[in-house]
């Protein structure tokens, strides 16, 4: 049997072990909690980018080449201080107005569907057919630009974009009164390429640029309705001012609208070169793509301006509908890259909108 002694200096060294292994477990829990704090307040401090970090950075070029092959590039302050607005008008010219949104960005948690239908899972299904089964539908595609007070306006071409809010739900009103249903681009895709059944009255909306009243007027007044609408969006502008940021992007996106292309820059396909046109076309559906995470299948002509060569290149790009400012109802399967419209302008009486709506049906 050892002597005490020895019996006591064991003792003292096992407890001396024991103290130093409590002392690294300690060491290692409090090196784990630090380690959560530190993420946690990284996260909180950073938190998730707005615009998707794999989009890439694009320069819009504001000006857009006319029939008379100059560019415009004319910036203007209105008297109410606001700027950024991008307006277009048949010469090619470019006028710059617009407000800023007090509407904030809330579109997080919401899901994408109208009246029970997966929206994501409609647009991901549609196939062209090797025989169209109808050769053309009739459908009036209402053109939209902004929806803004008239504070906003700065010229003839800006008033003739720009129709007031309380114009707009008059319009609204008008068309569902008289019978009219807003349809989707998936169901007029559809109707034509597979013999799928529309509404007695369809109706189209679409809305060109991405002016960020999509959320703060057009929005409020179709969600109600649980009417689909089309936004066309120049993706160099997302989130500048008086233009939509990504949030408000995906918050129409959740709520069952469709989101189509209107180019990277607002440049005219037909004064671009090949490459350029292939790029300003991918580049734009890429950019969509991957914000909102589902295909992109739609186009809208800058200023409208459209050729044989630009219409080709759309439809290889991937595009199933593509649409003019080309004045018209009817939308024939053999033409789907090179749509009409009906144009509604600022300043139009009730009565003559319903005139041109009823006589585009007809």
């Amino acid at each position: 049997m050892p002597p005490p002694e020895d019996l006591r200096d064991q003792r003292r060294r096992e407890a001396a072990a024991q103290r130093q292994r409590d002392r690294q477990r300690n060491m290692w829990i409090m090196l784990g909690v630090v380690a959560v704090v530190v993420i946690a307040f990284a996260w909180v401090l950073i938190g998730p980018s707005d615009s998707p970090s794999s989009a890439p950075a694009t320069t819009p070029t504001v000006g857009t080449t006319g029939t008379t092959g100059t560019t415009g590039t004319t910036g203007t302050t209105d008297t109410t201080g606001t700027t950024g607005l991008l307006d277009t008008d048949t010469t090619g010219t470019t006028d710059t107005t617009g407000t800023t949104s007090t509407t904030g960005d809330n579109g997080a948690g919401l899901t994408r569907s109208i009246a029970g239908v997966d929206v994501h899972a409609r647009d991901r299904h549609l196939v062209v057919a090797a025989k169209p089964a109808r050769a053309q539908v009739r459908v009036p595609v209402l053109m939209y630009h902004r929806v803004a007070s008239a504070a906003t306006v700065t010229n003839s071409t800006s008033y003739g974009l720009t129709v007031t809010p309380a114009t707009f739900r008059q319009q609204i009103a008008w068309l569902k009164s008289h019978g009219y249903t807003a349809v989707s681009q998936a169901d007029v895709f559809n109707a034509m390429e597979h013999g799928t059944r529309l509404p007695a009255k369809p109706i189209v909306l679409t809305f060109d640029d991405g002016y960020v009243d999509a959320t703060d007027a057009v929005l409020p007044v179709l969600a109600p309705l649980k009417w689909p609408a089309t936004f066309f969006i120049i993706t160099g502008r997302i989130g500048e001012r008086a233009f939509l940021t990504w949030n408000q992007l995906k918050q129409l996106d959740a709520a069952g609208m469709d989101i189509g292309s209107h180019t990277v820059a607002h440049t005219e396909l037909p004064s671009l070169s090949s490459s350029q046109r292939t790029e300003a076309l991918a580049a734009s559906r890429s950019t969509l793509e991957k914000g909102l995470g589902h295909p992109v299948r739609w186009f809208c002509y800058p200023a409208g301006r459209h050729d044989p060569t630009s219409a080709s290149a759309v439809a290889g790009a991937g595009y199933l509908l593509a649409y003019t400012t080309d004045a018209g109802s009817t939308l024939r399967s053999d033409q789907r890259a090179v749509l009409p419209r009906v144009r509604v302008s600022g300043g139009q009486s009730l009565s003559s909108f319903g005139a041109s709506v009823a006589a585009a049906s007809a």
